[in-house]
């Protein structure tokens, strides 16, 4: 499919075939021709037809050209950690305010702030790093990868008259490195390209499925004066919004109205649409149990009130609750399509690539998940009278209520017995403390695995808390999406909960940047001294390190870091905190420091458990021991 993509983006073939390869490839006719008019550029009636000044000539650096395209398609914020290659870029915003430069002091750091603005906004993210490092940046591209996060990787590589010198800090292939996890790769060919170039990133990335492109541009072409045509966004944005066959919407309707026992389970594509209240609709129209995400993985938004009474957690092959499962409803989860023994399976996505991609789907319908919702709502409606659709879900709705209130009550009295963790601090007091403590509207970000086991004790989605997170869990990316989420809502409480191990991946490189532009976020370092749960999965396998009782790899305890003297290093402000009786006041103090603009970071004790948790033994060895003794 990228290579038809590449082709006709590289004017190798025509826009017919384009359609016709990619219908081939499996998609259906109607998101075959969208997809192609997503790609095409304006037509030059279009342009002519344009209202007044949204088609500019511009005349600049090639630095300026790129940021004035930038600038038109609505970019606010460039995430970025600078390089000398770069620098016409940051020159032309010397006097250009329309742009807020963000810099970070790591790469990884400054496409998890892009990531997490854009997670928050639903805009494009945009992040430049130097050449050199964009190793580093490709660490974190693959959260935005696997979640489907528009961003745009910028770079300025080699000069064109030195490509294949081995010139300083040149490497080949640089941009084949990126290939597996962006949704595209271009470089700029000339100087006068970079605005059709720029316009061409903008609009694969945020085009959905969203996902991370790169784009490369020379030293060079940067530095030449050039010249080119600037588009306002309206001009070469296309939404996707696209409905679905009415003759499948009916089919579905029929089927949910029917069913014995349905379940519908929902994922980040919901989010994504800004579907949330056509979902929570439909699922009360027909009284539906709503199920979202698989365990503790697999997603990173939460869309559905997790305090309504048909939220029922997490979807899995075999539901304890409802039992028998008969008809499948699945909207826009990419790991919701379970093949459920019996069960008849709907599956509606925007993603056409990995619909149907692991279980048999019955009825798979390529659409925008708000706008199938709103038609599916309409086809129940038509097709069964109020008074069938009232009984219909006022009994499964009864059944319902009764499992939650059930978990419900479970979960208050885990959150009770678990109050106490001895000499450090439970996860689910912990849990319980900051449902407690934070605002109705606060946006709540989390990267680390362990930490969502404080979810249950917590409410989000409807008119609470809003989550944030990353469905493949690649750690080092709270701290600084944290901070993009708050640059997005500044007016609103933003709690950054990341594990030790996640703090160790990105090192205090966000710590710099918070403190830099007075990013007032509470930030939880939750301190187990180890990578806990990959300890637990794999001493569960009966290992070698199992089978001694020893953890080879991951005690992190040794040394045993200071996580809020490493912050106040770094300007931000900080303190341990031992007992769980300590909890409510560090949180107070917290919130008094990011009520005065400043941030701060709680190093939180919290215990370990599982198999082989009260272990501290690692192998231990010492390189200055190894020395040769003089004499």
């Amino acid at each position: 499919m990228k290579e038809l993509v590449r082709q006709y983006l590289d004017k190798g073939i025509s826009r017919r075939k384009l359609t016709t390869g990619l219908s081939a490839a499996g998609m259906t006719t109607v998101a075959a021709k969208a997809m192609a008019q997503a790609l095409s550029s304006p037509t030059p009636q279009a342009v002519a037809a344009a209202p007044a000044g949204a088609v500019r000539d511009f005349k600049g650096t090639g630095g300026a050209v790129f940021t004035q395209q930038l600038k038109a398609a609505g970019v606010e914020y460039i995430f970025f950690n600078p390089s000398t290659a770069d620098a016409p870029i940051y020159d032309s915003l010397v006097n250009e305010p329309a742009i807020q430069l963000i810099k970070g002091v790591q790469e990884g750091a400054v496409v998890a702030m892009a990531d997490g603005y854009a997670r928050a906004t639903g805009k494009l993210g945009v992040a430049i790093v130097a050449n050199v490092g964009l190793p580093n940046a490709l660490t974190q591209v693959v959260n935005s990868w696997k979640d489907q996060i528009p961003i745009l990787l910028a770079a300025a590589s080699i000069a064109q008259d030195n490509v294949g010198r081995e010139q300083f800090q040149e490497y080949e292939h640089i941009e084949s490195m990126t290939q597996p996890i962006t949704k595209w790769n271009w470089v700029a060919a000339s100087s006068d390209t970079i605005a059709e170039t720029t316009r061409r990133a903008i609009k694969y990335a945020s085009t959905p499925p969203a996902a991370p492109v790169y784009l490369s541009i020379p030293e060079n072409l940067l530095r030449l004066e050039s010249s080119g045509q600037i588009y306002d966004h309206a001009l070469f944005n296309v939404p996707m919004t696209i409905r679905p066959a009415k003759d499948d919407i009916e089919r579905a309707a029929r089927m949910l109205i029917e069913a014995k026992s349905p379940l519908m389970s929902f994922g980040d594509e919901v989010t994504l649409c800004k579907g949330e209240k056509e979902m929570v609709e439909l699922a009360d129209l027909l009284g539906l149990p709503a199920a979202g995400g698989t365990g503790a993985l697999g997603f990173w938004s939460k869309p559905f009130p997790t305090r309504h009474p048909l939220f029922i957690g997490g979807v899995f092959r075999q539901m304890r609750f409802p039992e028998n499962v008969d008809v499948h409803l699945n909207l826009g989860f990419k790991h919701g399509e379970l093949a459920m023994a019996g069960a008849k399976q709907i599956s509606i996505r925007r993603d056409p690539a990995s619909l149907a991609r692991g279980a048999p789907v019955d009825l798979p319908i390529v659409a925008d998940i708000r706008l199938a919702t709103i038609d599916l709502i309409e086809a129940v409606k038509s097709l069964a009278t109020k008074e069938r659709l009232k009984q219909i879900a006022d009994d499964r709705l009864e059944k319902a209520r009764a499992f939650t209130s059930e978990q419900a009550k479970l979960i208050a009295r885990i959150g009770r017995e678990h109050s106490d963790g001895g000499t450090a601090i439970r996860m689910e007091r912990l849990g319980v403390e900051l449902e407690q403590w934070l605002d109705k509207d606060a946006i709540y970000v989390c990267d680390v695995d362990s930490g969502k086991r404080m979810d249950p004790f917590m409410n989000f989605g409807g008119d609470d808390k809003r989550y944030i997170g990353t469905g493949p869990n690649i750690l080092g990316w709270g701290m600084a999406a944290g901070l993009g989420v708050k640059l997005a809502f500044p007016n609103q409480q933003v709690l950054s909960v990341v594990g030790d191990g996640s703090f160790l991946f990105s090192g205090p490189q966000p710590l710099w940047s918070l403190a830099r532009y007075e990013a007032p976020t509470t930030n939880i370092v939750l301190n187990n001294k180890s990578y806990n749960n990959e300890r637990n999965r794999i001493w569960m396998t009966g290992g070698a390190q199992f089978k001694a009782g020893r953890d080879f790899t991951c005690y992190n305890g040794s040394p045993d870091v200071d996580y809020a003297a490493v912050a106040k290093a770094f300007g931000v402000d900080g303190e341990k905190v031992m007992e769980a009786s300590q909890i409510k006041d560090a949180l107070a103090r917290a919130r008094k420091a990011n009520m005065d603009g400043k941030p701060y970071l709680l190093d939180v004790n919290i215990q370990r458990d599982g198999v082989g948790a009260a272990s501290t033994w690692h192998p231990e060895y010492s390189i200055a021991d190894k020395r040769a003794r003089k004499v």
